[in-house]
């Protein structure tokens, strides 16, 4: 069993050690609640990028296994009788929704310093549901850490370790912020009107700027608002000609016309 907190600034938790099943422990700083805790950007929930918000679990890699993935790897993670969840040390991971009709939904993009497959890990004690469209993709080589899904379960470990539960669980609350933000974004609406609501966003969120850097490239943009990448580049070809737009790149979103802008969105 995970062992219980010796002092106010520090916790004992305890691995069974290789061969002989004694207890290994291991002090572990531990933050005060709400330590800690990073600020996100609203342009992160635009773009559904999710920065290192769970950077401190890294403390606790000695609870969990290593494992390395190559770009373009598909993780089928949810149907691990451990139920485990992970750390991404390293990379970058999407969570992908496959159609029938070929297309791909881009709901998250995850960052090093994020945990991956959380809710599972956390529900599978009430249900044995399996999202068999829901695939986690690497987007470059990744260095992943596992966890047991036990470990969320535990009483001792969640009474010692304070912080990280409510660092997880924050963590659980922007990722449904964001994956809201996506649906909202993909589900309503044509490839005009997407754009234009996701362009003015970001400049409402950066105080009605009409010149900053979105920070996401052209394919993954069309893959967050399910649309094709040609129909996404029409768009944009439409609405420079039209005075609305003067440049979207992944570095550089300029704003010729905002008022027009917003009345597309609208639409």
């Amino acid at each position: 069993r995970w062992g219980s907190a010796p002092c106010v600034c520090f916790s004992r938790s305890a691995v069974p050690a290789p061969g002989n099943g004694l207890a290994i422990f291991r002090h572990v700083p531990v933050p005060r609640i709400g330590e800690l805790m990073p600020s996100v950007p609203e342009s992160a929930i635009l773009t559904a990028t999710i920065p290192g918000i769970n950077q401190m679990w890294a403390q606790l890699l000695f609870l969990a296994a290593k494992q390395e993935h190559a770009r373009g790897t598909y993780l089928y993670l949810y149907d691990d009788p451990e139920h485990s969840f992970y750390f991404l040390e390293k990379g970058r991971v999407t969570i992908l929704h496959g159609a029938t009709n070929g297309q791909v939904q881009n709901m998250l993009y995850m960052q090093p310093g994020t945990l991956l497959n959380v809710a599972h890990a956390l529900g599978s004690s009430m249900t044995r549901f399996l999202d068999s469209g829901c695939q986690f993709f690497c987007l470059t080589d990744v260095v992943l850490w596992k966890f047991p899904g036990s470990l969320l379960h535990d009483q001792d470990f969640i009474r010692s370790h304070p912080a990280f539960i409510e660092n997880l669980m924050s963590s659980i609350g922007l990722k449904l912020l964001l994956m809201h933000n996506t649906l909202s974004n993909s589900g309503t609406g044509n490839t005009l009107s997407k754009l234009c609501r996701f362009c003015l966003n970001m400049s409402q969120a950066s105080g009605n700027a009409r010149e900053l850097s979105p920070g996401i490239s052209q394919t993954e943009l069309a893959n967050l608002l399910g649309v094709h990448r040609i129909s996404l580049l029409r768009v944009i070809q439409k609405l420079k000609r039209d005075g609305v737009l003067q440049e979207l790149t992944r570095d550089r979103l300029v704003i010729k016309d905002l008022e027009k802008l917003r009345s597309l969105a609208m639409q």
